[in-house]
This record gives structure tokens, C-alpha cells and sequence, in this order.
């Protein structure tokens, strides 16, 4: 699949790609997802701890795996650092999502 599909696919929620869709999208190889997985900062939408290869992850999971390649490849960090700084960044957004639904009630 072409890049097109990640892109549209990054409109929805519900749109799920495989963990091997997800490398090729992402940058990052199968080990370094499974480790974030383990770590907490990427959640399969489906598929078992035991089943690595059955995994399927949100459309979301592309956004954050670049993201994560894209840090890796800059300040040089490992999988654990990896998963702090997106674990935090996933925290900026809800943050920054609820500041925007409260201001929107305040305003509205």
C-alpha cells in the first residue's frame, strides 16, 4: 500500500494496520514496536501478548510510530527513552485536547 492510504488512513480511529503494515509505515523495525508495546507507549487494538503476528493497532499507532522513528533517528535514543518521551507527548495531546473542549464550553 501506498503512502496515500497511511495518509488517509490517519483521518479515522478505525482504521486498524497490521504490525507489519505498521513497520513499513512507521520506520521502525517489528522489535522496536513489540518493545514499545511491552513499555506501554503503543496498545494493539487486538491480538494477544503471545500472538505478536496478529497484533493490529489503530490508524493513530502510524502517527506515534513516526513520531518514535523520527526522535530515534535525531537525539539518538533507545526504545525506554522512546517510550517515556511518547508517552509524554500522547499526555500533551489529551491535555491540549481537554483545554480546547473547555474553552469551547466556557466560550459556547
Amino acid at each position: 500500500m501506498g503512502s496515500g492510504f497511511y495518509d488517509q488512513a490517519l483521518l479515522t480511529e478505525h482504521v486498524e494496520v497490521a504490525l507489519e503494515e505498521l513497520v513499513q509505515a512507521s520506520g521502525l523495525s517489528a522489535e522496536e514496536i513489540v518493545e514499545l508495546v511491552e513499555y506501554g507507549a503503543l496498545e494493539p487494538v487486538s491480538g494477544t501478548a503471545a500472538e505478536v503476528s496478529r497484533w493490529r493497532f489503530s490508524a493513530r499507532a502510524i502517527v506515534m510510530g513516526r513520531a518514535a522513528s523520527r526522535l530515534k533517528t535525531d537525539f539518538d535514543l533507545n526504545v525506554s527513552a522512546l517510550s517515556l518521551v511518547l508517552t509524554y507527548l500522547q499526555r500533551i495531546e489529551e491535555m491540549e485536547a481537554e483545554l480546547t473542549r473547555l474553552r469551547a464550553q466556557l466560550l459556547g
